[in-house]
């Protein structure tokens, strides 16, 4: 398993603790701890510090990992040994744990105590700074610990059907370097990428996966290099980045998922064309001018079968019924999985579901060919109703719309389950499983959760998310930008799903949408992401240009914000411009303001002359200022 993945096993107990809602396994922060370059959160050390808890991660140890380990009785042998002979543990501390280790029964105990102990001592960082990344003229450097958060998810666990495909996806890499898999939603790009990394890992030196975000420069600044530093610049960083990606040859691969944008509207795809190592980009889109591989349908129907038994435990019953519902789903892969789980749950029988389906193609007869819709992608009017009628089965409890009106702002790489409840305020994750088991919810073995593209589609357009429904989920974020002393380790993500607010959103309470939106970039500003910082005044700036909206004290906030900017540019001159611009408006709004303050400083000299003159120092301070 992955390493996140190992950790939310090891560590269970204190990710379901309520009091560690909001924290969420980073994969490049655990990469960190893993290789030595970052000591272990002072929340997990403190959390089994206490013996009561040393306890149940002894229980965990026993039900979660053991049973994953050929000789667990070895390998806790070979840690004791390890203990015994290290010279930097004192003999008292050795005394204490050994005892624990004699009889077989306290043996997880001492495991579990052992490992508090490490966490608990003093952190020494490993050394990087002689780290060389030594490749011959033919191959590039091993990277997997100098890049941090590029390991590529596993396919899911029924990926099925695809013999053909990964061998002719081998064939065009190894012959053009750069291969785009292109085909609609919910047809298996990912999986299959997915698949092909894990089946021809050993044909490669470096498998990295970039989760495209809307920017290509963007998220090659936002890869997490071991020796980045925190005082860079995001061009600095970006040079740094991309220099090194340069110099990566053919025994690379590099995996940029769900490329939904045609190339005019990246204009960075052709600099990442020109990196030597081989590229395989997932898209919806329709790039002809490029090596592609169209993903059809699945056209064995024992594999879609196969598949619709994973999620349907009656599908040998009504074997010919289940057939037939393949069929007019077209073989949809997406549509499929969403059919099963929809006859599991009892929601319909397969002959009403059926009928349903078939019923509704009849009015698409006419709709079955590939469409292009404004944006490049391509679709398929029939499979987006064969979605829309699944999903209209349903019958969804308000707090169910509620949360996929939500999570049509989430990135879709995902977030911790636990970390989207506390936001929309949930008191359990009931709701949310409930809509994992539909499959309108994807989730990860890391726990976090996310829409498929198709159901974020769908659910924008049923329950037109709006500032004034989605109220409690910005007020959520708001209060964390409003923290500016607590760094989230989640940053990244809570980031991202502002920026879905703003494109997403639709606008209905001007004044409160403006105060989430001047609160967040100053938060922004705190990590030096440019990127939503720049949205945000994008998103300002069009806003304030209608007279009616917004207010003197919006519209020199926004100076203020395209100061800053300007600032982080090393543009002075039009900081300068946009500052002086800013207090201009400051200074009318202050002048009635300081009237009410001077008048309120006479009444409380007048009642109470000690407090009174020291407030007039501070204050004739303020007013110099």
């Amino acid at each position: 398993m992955s390493q996140p993945d190992f950790l939310y096993e090891l560590f269970e107990d204190f990710m379901d603790d309520p009091a560690n809602q909001d924290f969420s396994m980073d994969n490049g922060l655990v990469c960190r701890w893993m290789t030595g370059q970052a000591k272990i959160s002072p929340k997990i050390s403190a959390y089994y510090s206490k013996p009561s808890n040393q306890e149940k991660l002894a229980h965990t140890i026993h039900q979660n990992l053991l049973p994953l380990m050929s000789d667990c009785n070895m390998a806790i042998q070979d840690i004791y040994t390890l203990f015994i002979q290290d010279d930097s543990i004192s003999d008292a501390k050795k005394k204490n744990l050994t005892p624990l280790y004699k009889p077989a029964s306290s043996r997880l105990l001492f495991l579990a105590k052992l490992i508090s102990f490490g966490m608990e001592r003093q952190f020494i960082k490993r050394d990087t700074k002689n780290q060389k990344l030594i490749a011959g003229d033919a191959l590039s450097p091993i990277v997997l610990d100098y890049i941090m958060d590029s390991e590529v998810p596993k396919p899911c666990r029924h990926f099925i059907g695809r013999d053909k495909e990964l061998e002719e996806l081998y064939t065009m890499l190894e012959e053009n370097r750069h291969v785009f898999l292109c085909g609609i939603a919910g047809i298996g790009k990912s999986e299959l990428t997915k698949a092909y990394a894990k089946h021809y890992k050993k044909h490669y030196t470096n498998i990295l996966y970039v989760e495209y975000t809307g920017d290509l420069h963007q998220d090659i600044t936002d890869m997490d290099f071991i020796d980045d530093l925190p005082e860079s610049t995001e061009q600095e960083r970006f040079q740094r980045h991309n220099r090194f990606l340069r110099s990566l040859k053919s025994d690379t691969l590099l995996i940029i998922d769900n490329f939904n944008v045609t190339a005019t509207q990246d204009s960075f795809l052709s600099v990442v064309l020109k990196y030597r190592c081989q590229i395989l980009f997932t898209t919806r889109s329709k790039l002809d001018e490029y090596c592609t591989l169209p993903l059809k349908e699945i056209e064995d129907m024992n594999a879609l079968f196969q598949l619709t038994s994973v999620f349907y435990s009656e599908a040998d019953t009504y074997r010919a019924t289940v057939e037939k519902i393949i069929e007019t789903v077209h073989s949809h892969t997406f549509a499929v999985e969403l059919a099963a789980k929809l006859l599991e749950n009892g929601i319909s029988t397969p002959d009403q579901l059926l009928t349903r389906l078939q019923v509704e193609k009849a009015s698409f007869h006419n709709e079955d060919k590939i469409k292009i819709i404004k944006d490049g992608q391509s679709s398929k009017a029939t499979y987006y109703s064969h979605i829309h009628t699944l999903f209209s089965l349903y019958t969804l409890s308000l707090e169910q719309q509620d949360i996929m009106c939500n999570m049509c702002f989430l990135p879709s790489t995902g977030i911790s389950a636990r970390m989207f409840a506390k936001w929309l305020e949930l008191p359990t994750l009931n709701a949310i499983n409930d809509l994992i088991e539909t499959g309108f919810v994807q989730t990860t073995t890391r726990r976090t959760i996310s829409l498929h593209p198709m159901i974020q589609e769908i659910t924008l357009s049923e329950t037109k998310p709006s500032v004034t429904r989605c109220h409690i989920l910005l007020d959520s974020l708001q209060k964390i930008c409003l923290m500016h002393g607590m760094e989230a380790d989640y940053y990244k993500k809570l980031f991202q799903t502002i920026g879905n607010i703003i494109e997403l959103i639709e606008k209905d309470d001007i004044p409160k949408y403006l105060l989430f939106l001047e609160n967040a970039f100053p938060y922004m500003d705190n990590y030096n992401y440019h990127k939503g910082m720049n949205g945000i005044i994008q998103e300002l700036t069009g806003l304030l240009k209608t007279k009616n909206i917004g207010t003197d004290s919006d519209r020199a906030l926004l100076l203020d914000f395209q100061a800053t900017i300007y600032l982080m540019t090393a543009n002075l001159p039009q900081a300068k411009t946009h500052f002086k611009r800013a207090f201009k408006i400051y200074e009318k709004i202050w002048a009635d303001e300081l009237e009410m303050i001077e008048a309120k400083y006479q009444e409380i000299q007048e009642l109470y002359p000690q407090i009174g003159f020291c407030i007039g120092k501070n204050l004739s301070g303020l007013l110099t200022k």
